[in-house]
């Protein structure tokens, strides 16, 4: 092979590697990097083009004529936008879901995602964030901990694992049957029933709370029609709280009915009044009266008779917490 077509397939291989980067290439600053002709540059492009069309690829070769520049272009984008970028990243940040140096790790790789002219943009951003993101307290790694837990679940097998509770000396170690994990408020938790008991709903465990972990030989088996869905189950559960399945009616009164719908998946509006209106939702356990409680005065609890007489005593004994507390003017 020649020496000139030896630094053709280079300069080509060059160009084409910086445009799947997302640069964009100006056809005669090219020439002027190489020292050749612009119409050996455009013959490179062609070369690419043609390529692409051989392999059948989703990508091509463009010309923004406002740029005056070459691009490569896909029928879908292999890049994320600035705005999904963006929107991602300050999602990300609001969680609070990670320790700062996994957290700081998944920013820089989803700003390198965006095109290359464009990640400065991102970067100055996203710096401010950063400097000033709040881990939470227990500082625990947890990628590693959520992808393994995530592979026994797939595999159903059961874990033994060592869990702590706040408040507990030391570890406990438990059996339990995974069926999946749900991000809630700041916290990764796992979904799993215990082993050798017959609850009809599954048990909640924080994942930084665990303090290791192995999975066993053991499988497990779940009919199709019982099978856990992370989906149904994260509508149907508040604050983490999990228990027997309620059926829930209440009165609401507040400003915002559209603010009920987006806190209780699985709420439906029954009736309408003149004073406000009647909800019913399906939940796991009694998480949901911390929300309701939440509501003060806008909320009724209706039914079922035993959650309506449980919410008022809660009600009734508020006050004397406060007795003897006054506000001087």
């Amino acid at each position: 092979m020649s020496q000139e077509k030896e630094k053709q397939i280079h300069r080509i291989l060059s160009m084409y590697d910086r445009l799947k980067n997302g640069e964009m290439i100006v056809k005669k600053e090219e020439a002027i990097r190489y020292q050749v002709s612009e119409k050996s540059i455009q013959r490179d492009f062609n070369s690419i083009r043609a390529f692409l069309e051989t392999e059948k690829s989703n990508e091509y070769v463009d010309y923004n004529r406002s740029e005056k520049a070459y691009m490569l272009e896909t029928k879908q984008p292999a890049w994320l936008t600035n705005e999904e970028i963006f929107a991602v990243l300050k999602v990300l940040i609001e969680s609070r879901a990670l320790p700062k140096h996994e957290m700081d790790s998944i920013i820089d790789k989803l700003t390198h995602l965006a095109r290359k002219e464009e990640q400065s943009i991102i970067k100055q951003m996203m710096a401010n964030e950063k400097h000033l993101y709040v881990e939470l307290n227990h500082k625990k790694d947890l990628l590693d901990t959520l992808w393994h837990l995530s592979l026994a679940i797939q595999s159903k097998k059961v874990i033994a694992m060592h869990y702590k509770r706040e408040f507990d000396e030391q570890a406990n170690e438990r059996k339990v049957k995974p069926v999946g994990i749900i991000f809630s408020e700041y916290y990764f938790y796992l979904i799993a029933y215990p082993m050798n008991t017959d609850f009809d709903y599954p048990t909640i465990y924080r994942a930084d709370r665990i303090e290791k972990f192995e999975q066993t030989p053991t499988s497990f088996k779940v009919p199709y029609h019982e099978r856990f869905q992370e989906g149904e189950f994260r509508k149907r559960v508040q604050f983490m709280y999990t228990g027997e399945l309620l059926n829930v009616k209440f009165k609401f009164t507040g400003p915002s009915s559209q603010a009920v719908l987006d806190r209780l998946p699985t709420a439906k509006i029954v009736k309408k009044l003149d004073d406000g209106l009647i909800f019913e939702t399906e939940v796991f356990g009694k998480g949901i009266k911390m929300w309701l409680l939440s509501q003060g005065e806008y909320v009724e609890v209706l039914e079922p008779k035993e959650f309506r007489d449980e919410f008022a005593t809660v009600i009734n004994e508020l006050p004397k917490k406060y007795v003897g507390t006054f506000i001087n003017s």
